[in-house]
Order: structure tokens, then C-alpha cells, then sequence
């Protein structure tokens, strides 16, 4: 694009009526960005979240307790946490594709070995370690560079982008445990790996960062632009991480990212093998997971819009009380109807939690380095949270239940919605 934002001599003087035209012009790419980004998060989740239908038959195949058997996720956490921050710069300096295409492959690589498990450090090597490596730029490119390509419609966008988690926990948890009861686990994890090649990697190779003109009006709120040493234009209000990372904005939605995905964790990894516990049909209990990931794609596009028109604190803070209630309600739950319905609004306020806390860091940090802050918190949360599946494991070892898990899990998502109410946007004490 060869539309010019600057006019005059001085550099700093933005033309919005050239950007705004830029904005246009770019709108159908931009909309094909959020389709690319929706079907490589669909894959790459689908498939990860199916790993709770994997728990029961894996551990009892080779004698192994849920605390070991779900301790790998908590590797994978970690991991994943860690190559969020990594990929997210590489992607904030280089573009998506590459990054994301490397990542892809390593996933598939990952499920793909796991074909040959017998011992806990297969499961720890090929699903903890590669899995959780490649998952690094599963979500933190796609939502970033998605970022960058919107203006106006910014929580909508990010809202279908991450949709594609709920599309693959419908698609991908019940077929997985139908393939696990004809062909078996081992054979269901080499299938996974199949599909990422031919879905996740076709969508990576179509990502990529817009062009300079785009996303400088986030909200769609116009502001002056500094030139960075790279010679490209950057908001004037805009955060580099390290600037971020020292304000107490940024410890504070880390928290809240940390107990939003302790109670995730929890829900996700554990309640399909809590429900077949009480005796319930395990395709059946495979059903949770996938009204968990239905509703969570309605919540992810109706919160996501209502972002936009209403604002992402009051969003985020309600969607997570609403957690905290369900999680609390697990505790007495004891027939199919009531997990689904659990499941349903969990998945809608769990879906509807994602844009509006990516939004908040957009809104508190710009977007020139988004994808290396928003990596950060999702570095800094995933470690954090990553003792929510094996502490449920544990607890379950040891009571033989998982209501101490649902009830701490809840304390967690409340104390999640109150910090949500009192974070407040960072202030720059200077701009350059």
C-alpha cells in the first residue's frame, strides 16, 4: 500500500483521513486474517483440549494415577507460557507465518510420537515438551496480528478469532473419544497429529502482519504517532514490554489472567473424567467438554462485540463471578442435565473472558508491541496457573473427589473478578 501518512515536513503531523482510507481499503484482507487465524485456533486448541478424553483410558492402559497422567500439563504450561513471550516478539519483529507454520509442525510432531508412549517421560517429552513449544504461537499470534489489522471492530475480530477454541472443543473432544473407542488412544493421538498438518499449517502459511497504515486507531480513537528507530510509525501512547512490565497495571491483569486460567484448567482437564466417575456414559461425559467449547464460540463473538459497545472491565469482571458461581455449583452437581448445564454457561463466560481480556491489554498498552506483551501475560499466567491440573489430580488421589478442587478453583475466578474491577490503565510518566 503506498498511501502516504505523513503530510508536510513534519513527520509527526498524522493524516487520519489517509488512514481511515487505508483502513477501508484493507478491510476484505483484514476479515481473511480472522478466517486464517479462526481455523488455525480451532485446530491446534481443538486438539489440545481433547487430551481431557484422553486422561481415563490412557491411565488405566498403562497403570499410571491421574496426578501423573495429568502432571504433564503443567510442563506444558510452563512451556507454553514461556514460547508465548518468545514467539510473540519474533512475531512482533518478523511476522506470523513463519513462527506459526514451525510451531504447527512441532504440535504435529508431538501427537504424532505419542503414538509410541509407555512410559511417563514419552507422555512428559512428546506432549509437555514439543506440544507445549509449538502451542507458544498458537494463540498469541493470531490474536496479535489480528490486533493489528483492526480498528473499529477490534473486539469482534478478536472475538471470532477465538471462537475457533469453542469450534474445535465441539468438533474435536467427542470425535477423538469415538476414535479412541474404535482404534484406541494411541492410534487417536497419531490422528490428531494428521490433522494439524492439514488444516493448522495451510492457515499459518496464510498470516501475516498488515501494513504500517493499519490499527492506529484503536477504539476507534485517532492519536499523534512517533518514528521508532526502525524508521515506522508507532502511537504516541503506546508501551514497549519493558515499560509494561513496571507498572502495576500489568501485575495486576496478570493476576486476574492467572486465575482465569487456574479455573480453566481445572474445568477442562478434569471434569470429563468427574462426570464419568459418577457413572455417567463416557461419550456422554465427552459431551461436556463440547457444550463447553458450543457456547464458548457465542461467547466469544456476543461478549466480544459487547466489548466494543460496552467495555471490556465490566465484561471481563461479570464473566468471571459467573465462573466462580459454576465452579462452586460443580460441587453438588450429580446428573448429566445439571454438568450441561454447567457446561454451557461456564463455556459462555469463559469464551466471552478471552477478547475482553486481550482487549485490556490493547487498551492499556497499544498495539505496536502487542504480541510480545500479550505473550508475556500469557507467559507469566500459564506458569502461575499451570498447578491447577495436577493440584485437582492430587486432590483427587487423595479424597477421591474433586469437590475441594471446584471449591478453591471458584475462590480463585472471585478473587480474579474483584482485581478485574479495580485495575486501572497504566499512566506514562513521560512520552518521547
Amino acid at each position: 500500500m503506498s498511501t502516504v501518512l505523513f503530510r508536510g515536513n513534519d513527520r509527526n503531523s498524522f493524516n487520519h483521513v489517509a488512514l481511515e482510507e487505508a483502513c477501508r481499503k484493507d478491510s476484505i484482507q483484514a476479515w481473511a486474517i480472522v478466517t486464517a487465524g479462526f481455523f488455525l485456533v480451532f485446530i491446534l486448541y481443538g486438539t489440545y483440549y481433547s487430551f481431557g478424553v484422553f486422561v481415563k483410558p490412557m491411565s488405566m492402559s498403562l497403570g499410571w494415577s491421574r496426578a501423573t497422567t495429568t502432571g504433564v500439563v503443567s510442563v506444558y504450561m510452563i512451556l507454553h507460557g514461556i514460547f508465548s513471550i518468545i514467539t510473540g516478539r519474533l512475531t512482533d519483529r518478523y511476522g506470523p507465518r513463519f513462527i506459526v507454520t514451525i510451531s504447527a509442525l512441532l504440535v504435529a510432531l508431538g501427537y504424532g510420537l505419542s503414538f509410541r508412549i509407555n512410559a511417563p517421560w514419552h507422555l512428559y517429552t512428546y506432549f509437555g515438551l514439543l506440544v507445549g513449544i509449538g502451542m507458544g504461537a498458537a494463540f498469541v499470534v493470531p490474536v496479535s496480528t489480528v490486533t493489528k489489522w483492526f480498528t473499529y471492530n477490534r473486539g469482534l475480530a478478536l472475538g471470532i478469532v477465538a471462537a475457533g477454541v469453542g469450534g474445535g472443543q465441539v468438533i474435536l473432544p467427542p470425535l477423538m473419544r469415538y476414535m479412541i473407542t474404535e482404534f484406541g488412544w494411541r492410534v487417536s493421538f497419531a490422528i490428531m497429529g494428521i490433522m494439524v498438518c492439514v488444516v493448522g499449517i495451510p492457515a499459518a502459511l496464510f498470516l501475516r502482519n498488515p501494513s504500517r497504515n493499519m490499527g492506529y486507531l484503536p477504539n476507534g480513537k485517532a492519536h499523534g504517532a512517533r518514528i521508532n528507530s526502525a524508521g515506522m510509525t508507532k502511537p504516541r501512547d503506546d508501551w514497549s514490554l519493558t515499560e509494561a512490565i513496571k507498572t502495576s497495571s500489568f501485575h495486576l491483569l496478570l493476576c486476574i489472567f492467572i486465575a482465569l486460567i487456574f479455573g480453566i484448567v481445572i474445568v477442562t482437564t478434569h471434569l470429563v473424567a468427574h462426570v464419568e466417575d459418577i457413572g455417567i456414559d463416557p461419550l456422554r461425559a465427552a459431551y461436556v467438554l463440547t457444550l463447553i467449547g458450543g457456547s464458548g464460540i457465542l461467547g466469544r463473538i456476543i461478549i466480544g462485540r459487547a466489548c466494543d459497545k460496552i467495555g471490556s472491565k465490566s465484561m471481563l469482571a461479570s464473566c468471571m463471578i459467573v465462573q466462580a458461581l459454576l465452579l462452586f455449583s460443580l460441587i453438588r452437581a450429580e446428573n448429566l442435565w445439571a454438568f450441561y448445564v454447567i457446561a454451557a454457561l461456564f463455556g459462555l463466560t469463559y469464551g466471552g473472558a478471552v477478547p475482553a481480556i486481550i482487549m485490556r491489554s490493547s487498551e492499556f498498552f497499544g498495539i505496536s508491541s502487542s504480541g510480545t506483551i500479550f505473550g508475556a501475560l500469557i507467559c507469566g499466567s500459564t506458569a502461575g496457573a499451570a498447578i491447577g491440573a495436577p493440584f485437582a489430580g492430587y486432590i483427587y488421589d487423595v479424597t477421591g473427589g474433586y469437590s475441594i478442587a471446584f471449591l478453591i478453583g471458584g475462590i480463585v475466578l472471585t478473587v480474579g473478578s474483584v482485581l478485574s474491577f479495580i485495575v486501572k490503565p497504566p499512566k506514562k510518566p513521560y512520552l518521547k
